[in-house]
């Protein structure tokens, strides 16, 4: 599905505008708000890096907190110019996550004084509880940049101010895509084989899964699309210039060959990376050409799997 560059193609939720930011991975415990006539805590110090006093963190944080009554439905603003921006893309930092409430509000803004000076506060529907965090705002024309920081700060999500659309994150990045900028602590996977036009089992959306509960990071290349159009212009050779593109790159090449496929891209794939020192291979015997499989994989040292979760515990 070919989307403006900083829509993801994968599925968004529109909100309105100036709305909600989104939680991280981790805000997953929920927990009593606040009644709005307890005092606002605000931390003993405060980053010297800013020379913020008290009382400013005390005004930012009032003057938040007013603003949040008005705007349940959620929020981003610029708490040094007390302005409303109506641009860019809003991230949350990891640091400030958790914080829910009008006594909470001290910490947010002082993390937001000694960074961006942005807050972005959103109603979370489920819990029945409004989160607040410290907020950087990065240019819509690079959302790669956007990307690399949600990942950073493990956020589910980031948020476009202009169009008010929430962007999913799942760390799986699809053709038409962006990507991150930066892949520093990052571990890439290209999942090659067997799609047959989107009729086979979806074994990446699998390998995703069972990759999301491990402790290292890792990015999935995944040539899937979740609508394919081969009839619009160009669009073949987009696809096959992105598959050959990503699996050069990648880390590691996860290669699945399904009983009952034929995959011959897959088979072409094979021989064009058999040498890279690069390829898990998934095969059984049940594959119409298994031997062809096995016997070429062994020549070049290619490890060869009887299934995904043996060849993903073999993973690094």
């Amino acid at each position: 599905m070919r989307l403006k560059a900083f829509l993801f193609a994968l599925s968004l939720t529109v909100l309105a505008a100036c709305g909600p930011m989104v939680r991280t991975a981790r805000q997953q415990r929920a927990a009593g708000s606040v009644p709005a006539t307890e005092t606002t805590r605000v931390p003993a110090a405060v980053s010297a890096t800013t020379a913020t006093s008290t009382s400013e963190v005390q005004a930012a944080a009032d003057w938040v907190w007013t603003y949040s009554q008005a705007h349940p439905e959620g929020f981003t603003v610029d708490i040094r110019g007390r302005e409303v921006p109506t641009e860019g893309i809003s991230v949350a930092y990891a640091a400030t996550q958790d914080r829910h409430s009008k006594e909470d509000l001290g910490e947010v803004v002082s993390h937001a004084l000694a960074h961006d000076g942005y807050v972005g506060g959103w109603w979370n529907s489920e819990e029945s509880l409004y989160y607040f965090d410290s907020v950087r705002i990065l240019p819509e024309s690079n959302p790669s940049e956007a990307v690399s920081f949600a990942l950073e700060n493990e956020q589910l999500a980031f948020y476009v101010l202009s169009t008010g659309e929430e962007v999913r994150i799942d760390r799986v990045i699809h053709p038409h895509e962006p990507e991150p900028s930066n892949l520093d602590g990052w571990s890439t996977v290209f999942l090659a084989g067997t799609i047959d036009n989107g009729n086979s089992e979806d074994w990446q959306q699998t390998v995703a899964a069972k990759l999301a509960g491990r402790d290292r990071r890792y990015l999935l290349y995944n040539p899937r699309q979740e609508e394919w159009h081969p009839e619009r212009e160009g669009e073949m050779d987009y696809q096959v210039h992105w598959e050959l593109e990503h699996m050069e790159k990648a880390d590691h090449i996860l290669m699945v060959f399904l009983d009952g496929s034929q995959s011959p891209i897959t088979l072409l794939e094979l021989g064009l990376h058999a040498r890279s020192g690069r390829l898990l291979v998934v095969c059984t015997p049940g594959f119409y050409r298994y031997d062809n499989v096995r016997i070429t994989c062994a020549r070049y040292g290619v490890p060869v799997y009887g299934s995904i979760d043996e060849a993903i515990e073999a993973l690094p």
